[in-house]
C-alpha cells in the first residue's frame, strides 16, 4: 500500500501537483484521469509538479509525469516545471528522461500553497493494469535507455492485458 499521496490545485489555468512520501502506483489512477481531463481543457496556461516532499516515486509515477509533460508539450505547447530539492529523486527523473518534457527546478516552494488531496479511485487490476502499461509505454517514449529497460515489462504487461480483453469479450458473449 501506497505511504504517499497526491495533493492538487488549479487557479487561472496553471495546474499544481504535490507529491507526498512514498508515491507508488497506487497514487496513480485518479492523477491518471485528472491529467485525461486536463488535456481537454483549452484554458491551460501551465504546470507544476512539486515534488520538494517526495521521498520515492516509483517508474509508474514517473510515466504519468511524463504523459503530463508530453501532453502539454503537444496539445498546449507548454512546457511544464517540476520542482526537486532531493537529488535522488531529481537524478531518478533526469535518468528517466522527464529533463526532456520538464524544466526541472531545485527550489522549495511555498509551504502555504493550497492544495487538496486527490481521492484515490477504487482500484480494479483492469484499470491498475492499463495504468501501469501506458505509464511504461509513455516512459519508453523518451529516450532508448527506457525503451530497453521498459520493453520486457511493457510486453509482459500488454499480454496480460490482451488476456483479460479476451475473457471481457467472451463474458459479453455469454450474456
Amino acid at each position: 500500500m501506497s505511504t504517499g499521496h497526491v495533493e492538487y490545485a488549479s487557479l487561472n489555468g496553471t495546474h499544481i501537483f504535490k507529491l507526498f512520501g512514498e508515491v507508488r502506483a497506487q497514487s496513480c489512477i485518479s492523477l491518471d484521469k485528472l491529467l485525461s481531463k486536463i488535456e481537454q481543457q483549452s484554458n491551460v496556461v501551465g504546470a507544476i509538479v512539486d515534488l520538494t516532499q517526495t521521498t520515492f516515486i516509483d517508474s509508474t509515477v514517473l510515466g504519468v509525469l511524463a504523459k503530463l509533460g508530453l501532453k502539454l508539450k503537444q496539445v498546449h505547447q507548454i512546457q511544464a516545471v517540476m520542482l526537486s530539492t532531493n537529488p535522488d529523486i531529481t537524478t531518478l527523473a533526469n535518468s528517466m528522461g522527464l529533463g526532456q518534457v520538464f524544466v526541472i527546478l531545485n527550489y522549495c516552494g511555498d509551504p502555504t500553497v493550497c492544495t487538496r488531496e486527490l481521492v484515490e479511485e477504487h482500484v480494479t487490476h483492469s484499470n491498475m493494469l492499463t495504468t501501469v502499461l501506458d505509464a511504461h509505454k509513455t516512459l519508453m517514449k523518451l529516450n532508448e535507455n527506457n525503451q530497453n529497460m521498459f520493453e520486457p515489462l511493457v510486453k509482459q504487461l500488454q499480454k496480460e492485458q490482451d488476456t483479460l480483453d479476451q475473457c471481457a469479450e467472451n463474458n459479453q458473449q455469454n450474456v
